[in-house]
């Protein structure tokens, strides 16, 4: 008699159990879902609250800078009356064009679009909304002149030359020896300024030697394999400055590759992923990069200025900011 009643005690808990833990599991879900639904309705309250839209995009390789000119969006979303879109693809590699981006802005019908804009940027035909108005473009990364943008927010090139030649200077305390590794387009109008502006900044410190990289096309050789030659056989080398993301990225590496980190040091300008990874590892010891939240604050007001005027300001200056792990001497 015991052995029957234990074990039909032994069921009605087991069962007493598992209806609790139904229970407890609908009450989850229930509770999961009307979060789910107020948030969504929270959203699409604030998007129909909000007289525009403006669309953040560019292709994925930028989506570090670009989080950031979202970040700066979103904070004067709201005094602007904007709600601010961010669509970047998820694909790493570079197939996604602009042209797709940009119709992507004609489909969500933005009123407004702020693009980052590759060097080697394709032709593409601007967005138009619904009304087949085309869409008003704000730009960042490089500056083009064949794009109808409405502003550029970008780099005061001859102040950003002066400022690493002044910063270079003062990491070695006026003397020593410094490599620029450069693969700018000198031909593009703002790196001439840039370059132009550092170079004659550095000639107020007669102390310090001056090496300049030398990148041919037709050497047979790669941009990675000239600059490490290059490096590994001109003797000391005291500080690289870097004038790109890219060739931060590059003398980072190279000095990785060479074992040089004890002896050489490298000041960077970048905004991406990359540059920024090697400075936090202190490969970087300081890194000049564009202030991007700032650029999204701006951005947005020059659509309204835009939109309110019927005009915006053309070139717009965004602020730098410097960024040092080093220790001072």
């Amino acid at each position: 008699m015991a052995e029957p009643k234990k074990h039909k005690t032994l069921a009605i808990f087991s069962l007493i159990v598992f209806l609790i833990s139904i229970v407890v599991c609908f009450i989850i879900v229930v509770y999961n879902l009307a979060s789910i639904q107020s948030q969504s309705n929270a959203n699409a309250v604030q998007g129909a609250q909000r007289d525009y839209s403006v669309l953040i995009t560019g292709n994925s390789e930028n989506k570090f800078i670009l989080r950031h000119v979202y970040e700066g969006a979103t904070i004067v979303g709201n005094f602007y009356d904007s709600a601010i879109q961010y669509y970047i693809p998820e694909s790493k590699t570079r197939g996604t064009s602009m042209q797709s981006l940009f119709d992507y802005a004609s489909y969500t019908n933005a009123d407004c679009v702020i693009a980052y804009i590759d060097p080697d940027v394709e032709d593409f035909i601007p967005p138009v909304n619904s009304s087949g108005e085309k869409i008003p473009i704000i730009t960042v990364g490089t500056y083009s002149p064949e794009i109808s943008q409405i502003s550029h927010i970008g780099v005061n090139y001859a102040e950003l030359g002066a400022s690493m030649a002044q910063e270079a200077a003062e990491f070695l305390n006026g003397t020593g020896t410094i490599y620029i590794l450069n693969t700018l387009n000198i031909q593009d109008f703002y790196n001439s300024t840039f370059i132009n502006s550092l170079y004659n900044a550095l000639k107020a410190y007669g102390d310090i030697n001056v090496l300049n990289s030398r990148i041919s096309k037709n050497s047979g050789f790669t941009i990675e394999d000239s600059v490490r030659q290059q490096i590994a056989s001109t003797g000391q080398i005291d500080l690289i400055l870097s004038l790109s993301e890219q060739d931060t990225v590059l003398a980072a590496q190279t000095i990785l590759d060479l074992n040089m980190g004890a002896n050489t040091k490298i000041i960077g300008f970048g905004n991406g992923y990359e540059s920024n990874l090697y400075f936090e590892k202190g490969i970087v010891a300081e890194l000049f990069k564009v202030d991007a939240v700032d650029i999204g604050k701006k951005a947005v007001h020059e659509f309204f200025e835009y939109n309110t005027n019927g005009s915006a300001n053309s070139y717009v200056t965004a602020d730098i900011q410097l960024l040092k792990t080093r220790m001072d001497k």
